[in-house]
């Protein structure tokens, strides 16, 4: 029996992968510096242990994996030698983890809707990680970040009609209003429950209705409005990243009440919040993509990317949006709730 070969084109295209690699989109996580490093890449994990080199090396030249830097560039900039940057990409690419574009014109829309799922999981979980949420378990984080984290929420919550309104106005594909439109029915009105919130946490209802939002909660709600504005297929594949999942539904519960008890509020505040996270994950709101996609069909590879691109651009605008969170309501001096600044205030 003749073994088989590789084709030359094939050769080909892998010695370019490597020769300019990139990396496909990764998050790294570790507890220590002690602790393996771990990979992900969409749902699957890859841990990485330091033989040769430190951790710090490492992350070097993966910042340089972007498909623009040469292998020489990569070690001139890493101060590494070509053959440990070369063995990387290799391993990397073996392991099926280096960008493969392809000349499709047609992705399928079940692998569409597999993949948007399998890197929202991956996304939801980076976002996850962020030093709020560990600050809030830990009580490194003052009491005033949780409510304030509340605070942003109701914000946010109170966004919905806004963006979703934005969507139906401006839908590309007459096939997905109702779909749009029950999702309006179904999310208008779910500010009132983080008011609730805010007041069993001790917040005169007057003091919310007043608050401003901080720059990072209204960097997000418009670049959900404008992602909204621009495109549609974009706008529900967003929904698979902040829509309640019912696989985290008893774990986030359970962490938003511990968090309130370590930050010196009732248990009770943070029961409204688990009651609006139940009612969108008994909604299905997850799956509005599937739905979408049912209606489409096979999606245009251009209208995939552009949706990618612009599903990790909320992603960041969550990290955002956590980032204003932890630097304005741990500051002593500022206002909380956040007030306008009116012509006289100047």
């Amino acid at each position: 029996m003749t073994a088989p070969t590789t084709a030359p084109a094939d050769l080909a295209n892998a010695q370019a992968r490597i020769e300019h690699p990139r990396l496909r989109h990764c998050t790294f996580k570790w507890t220590s510096d002690e602790s393996p490093m771990l990979m992900i890449v969409g749902k699957e994990y890859f841990e990485i242990t330091e033989e040769f080199g430190t951790r710090e090396q490492f992350l070097t030249i993966k910042r340089y994996f972007d498909g623009r830097h040469s292998i020489a560039e990569i070690a001139e900039r890493a101060k590494v030698d070509e053959d440990s940057v070369r063995q990387i990409a290799q391993t990397f690419d073996e392991l099926g983890l280096l960008h493969r574009p392809q000349p499709l014109a047609i992705v399928p829309g079940k692998d569409f809707v597999e993949q948007i799922e399998k890197s929202c999981d991956m996304w939801g979980r980076q976002i996850g990680f962020h030093n709020l949420f560990a600050g809030l378990e830990s009580g490194e984080l003052r009491g005033e970040v949780f409510m304030g984290m509340i605070m942003e929420t109701y914000h946010y919550v109170k966004s919905a009609p806004k963006h979703i309104a934005t969507a139906i106005a401006h839908c590309d594909d007459e096939r997905l209003t109702p779909i749009l439109a029950k999702y309006f029915t179904e999310e208008y009105n779910h500010a009132g429950m983080m008011l609730q919130s805010l007041k069993k946490m001790g917040v005169p209802k007057e003091h919310i209705k007043s608050a401003h939002p901080v720059i990072g909660t209204w960097s997000l709600i418009n670049n959900l409005c404008e992602i909204a504005r621009q495109d549609t297929l974009s706008y529900i594949a967003c929904t698979t990243l902040f829509e309640a999942r019912a696989d985290d539904f008893e774990e986030g519960a359970e962490s938003l009440r511990r968090a309130a008890r370590i930050a010196g509020y009732p248990e009770a505040c943070a029961e409204p919040l688990i009651t609006h996270m139940q009612i969108d994950v008994e909604a299905g709101h997850v799956g509005l993509l599937d739905e979408a996609v049912e209606v489409l069909g096979d999606v245009p590879a251009a209208n995939a990317h552009k949706a990618v691109n612009n599903l990790h651009d909320i992603k960041h605008s969550y990290d955002q949006f956590h980032d204003g969170i932890v630097q304005y309501y741990s500051d002593i001096a500022n206002y909380i709730p956040r007030i306008k600044v009116d012509y006289f205030s100047l």
